[in-house]
């Protein structure tokens, strides 16, 4: 009961309306052909059976529930694969929610019309039943629901909601439950009805799928599968009625993936990609164990087919796992591009692409500066892409919120999105035809973020993406962090397809403006080797060209390899040549080489910058044999940030100014590098602040 409520609470009713064409036809064909294929199979193993028997009346029901599609077991499974921010995965979402509309429909007509048949009540004609369903939905939208927005109206903004307000949600569930079982309903439906008539998000929705969602996974749900495994009676399984019930329910599970294939691929989806969606639409779970619970209680079927479905529901849900794990890979769209996205490698005097991903308002004026730094001109322009990050709550649909006033489907903004809107649109009024600036906002659980940003990265063809340190300085020295930042961060790292990164913010990104700043602003490179220094270094030469930003490459070299005569080509050599020759002569601009011969002595200049510059830009990974590293990465603090980074920012550092870790992009899959990020993901907890859209807020599903 409490767990149908929570997922009402977490359905968006208004996203089935608003869905394609796309969308409507896999959820129409998966509940419609599933259900022809197990009649269709019922009628023909009946033929088998005497008429006499429980198995040849309840056969039929069987074939039928067996087919239903459930958005419940969708969003679950979809949680647990983290799969909830993939294209599949939004696809089914939506479907599911159409296959479950349609298929709660016809289900509470059977049942309704079973209960009347079985338990054949006096004083309660079936016309009286349903007029007390109507009734009982018109008591839950027109009292009910706002009583709730009562509630919220009640609520400051920003604080949690009262207890004594959840507490009377609870007795709103049991009472609608209690209500339905008296007028002859199931006891689950006006629980059902109550969740989609509460408003989804903050602070109601999501106060109350928070708290649900721990008693209902801890307690509730161990203790209904342990009940419901107490029914199932194994010696009660034979096997000529198993030889009848298994191919059932075999037939219904392939019509649920046929029925979502055919159209999926008629709409030009790949083939494993329509395979791993049906196989998702196919998957049975705790509503298909109501189901059979409820025809059991109702004597349609009897202990012998109760058992032979739960053997059923257990080895499809067995087998359809793995392979769906198997199958799809949600990485493999971003990761397959063959194209360079650097900035290394973007051409001169086109359009530059960057995003930047924002958790709070707090990361707003650092990337603005960061952007004003990267000096977009009408000649080379910027294309600067601001996605929001939002954490999913209170909601089971991803969402991705379009700010572009042309955008009509979604009109209203996220209000914690607002002052960011703002702060980006004003720069871009102030720099018009310099500099675009494009902002979105994700709604989506940490766990799959990194996800939807890389898709978003690579639909937009960035070159770098820049996200902000989970580790933020306020005033007195004081930091702040948050976990499922760092391992978003991590995450990132290995599956970006672009260059990537990492804003380490000190406040001087902050007071010190240069848009409006009088003095330079000092920017300094540490070069030693690699791509990602020479990503770095490229970034800078874009900076150096700003009128306000002052450049200096302190470049870092082991004694054999200045003196040697290099025959081959040396990219690190070509572009330290590159900046001498066309930045050297403008006076602002520095260029100092020091010769370390290991790592104490890289230590000691890397420790000599404290003080002298207000942001730095590093290479995050190095030749791992070099003498100048050996040892240092066991000893990172933070391992995301490389050893040069981990310098600049551990807590025994003195350097107050801002760190840009970068590195650039990927593209031969994980290296030794990063496998050290995999350890201890999730070994401290920390604390998180949650951002969440309002209550009132229209989005836009990812369909």
């Amino acid at each position: 009961m409490m767990f149908l409520f929570s997922m009402g609470v977490k359905i968006d009713i208004s996203m089935v309306m608003r869905t394609g064409k796309k969308t409507w036809a896999i959820g129409v064909c998966s509940c419609i052909l599933p259900l022809i294929f197990s009649i269709f199979c019922a009628l023909v193993l009946r033929q088998l059976l005497s008429p006499e028997t429980d198995l040849y009346k309840s056969l039929l029901y069987i074939a039928a529930f067996s087919s239903t599609g459930s958005f419940q077991v969708t969003a679950s499974l979809l949680e647990d694969f983290k799969l909830l921010n993939s294209e599949v995965g939004r696809l089914a979402i939506s479907s599911s929610m159409v296959n479950g509309t349609l298929s709660a429909l016809w289900q509470t007509i059977v049942v309704s019309r079973m209960q009347t048949r079985v338990f054949k009540p006096k004083d309660k004609p079936s016309k009286w039943k349903g007029i007390s369903l109507v009734v009982m939905v018109i008591f839950i939208v027109c009292i009910l629901r706002p009583i709730m927005l009562w509630m919220i109206r009640k609520t400051p903004k920003g604080k949690p909601i009262k207890e004594s307000y959840i507490v009377s949600i609870y007795v709103m569930v049991l009472v609608c439950s209690l209500f339905g079982e008296f007028i002859g309903e199931h006891f689950m439906i006006g629980p059902m009805i109550l969740g989609l008539a509460v408003p989804e998000g903050p602070p109601l929705g999501s106060a109350l799928v928070e708290r649900l969602d721990t008693m209902i996974s801890g307690v509730l749900m161990p203790l209904f599968y342990f009940s419901s495994s107490a029914r199932f009676k194994l010696h009660l399984v034979d096997g000529y009625s198993f030889a009848i019930v298994q191919p059932v329910a075999l037939f219904g599970f392939f019509g649920k993936v046929m029925g979502t294939m055919l159209p999926s691929m008629y709409c030009k989806i790949p083939l494993t990609d329509a395979l791993s969606l049906g196989i998702i639409m196919a998957a049975q779970g705790i509503t298909q164990l109501l189901h059979l619970q409820g025809l059991q209680y109702l004597h349609i079927i009897d202990d012998q087919s109760y058992a032979q479905m739960m053997v059923a529901l257990i080895w499809l849900t067995a087998v359809s796992t793995p392979i769906v794990k198997f199958l799809y890979d949600p990485s493999k769209r971003y990761l397959s591009l063959n194209r360079r996205r650097t900035i290394e490698h973007a051409p001169p005097n086109a359009v530059l692409p960057l995003m930047a991903c924002i958790h709070s308002e707090e990361n707003t004026p650092p990337f603005i500066n960061v952007l004003e730094m990267s000096n977009s001109t009408i000649e080379s322009p910027i294309c600067f892409y601001v996605l929001h990050l939002v954490q999913l709550t209170g909601r089971s649909a991803p969402v991705l919120i379009d700010h572009q006033p042309n955008n009509k489907s979604n009109p209203l903004h996220s209000s914690h999105s607002q002052n960011i809107i703002n702060a980006f649109k004003s720069y871009e009024q102030q720099n018009m035809g310099n500099v675009m600036v494009k902002l979105f906002t994700s709604v989506s659980p940490y766990e799959t973020m990194h996800d939807e940003i890389c898709l978003q990265a690579a639909e937009k063809r960035a070159c770098m993406l820049i996200v902000p340190f989970h580790r933020q300085w306020r005033t007195g020295g004081v930091s702040e962090s948050a976990h499922p930042i760092r391992a978003l961060n991590r995450h990132l790292l290995r599956t970006a397809p672009c260059s990537v990164g990492i804003l380490v913010e000190r406040g001087n990104l902050t007071s010190n403006n240069p848009l409006s700043s009088v003095s330079f602003y000092s920017v300094g490179v540490v070069f030693i080797e690699g791509p990602d220094d020479r990503e770095a270094l490229t970034y800078t030469m874009r900076m150096a060209d700003h009128p306000n930003v002052k450049v200096t490459v302190i470049r870092l070299m082991e004694p054999r390899r200045k003196s040697r005569n290099l025959i081959n080509r040396d990219p690190d050599g070509d572009l330290i040549h590159k900046f001498k020759v066309d930045y050297i002569q403008i006076k602002r601009h520095d260029y100092r080489e020091e010769v370390v011969r290991d790592s104490e002595e890289m230590i000691s200049v890397i420790r000599s910058l404290e003080g002298c510059y207000d942001l730095i830009l590093v290479g995050r990974r190095h030749e791992s044999e070099s003498s100048l590293f050996s040892g240092l990465t066991e000893w990172n603090e933070y391992p995301e940030l490389g050893s040069v980074g981990d310098m600049l920012v551990s807590s025994d550092s003195t350097f107050d100014g801002s760190v840009l870790v970068v590195q650039q992009q990927n593209r031969l899959g994980v290296g030794h590098h990063d496998l050290h990020l995999n350890n201890s993901f999730f070994s401290k907890q920390e604390p998180l602040t949650i951002l969440e859209v309002h209550s009132d807020t229209k989005v836009v599903p990812i369909v």
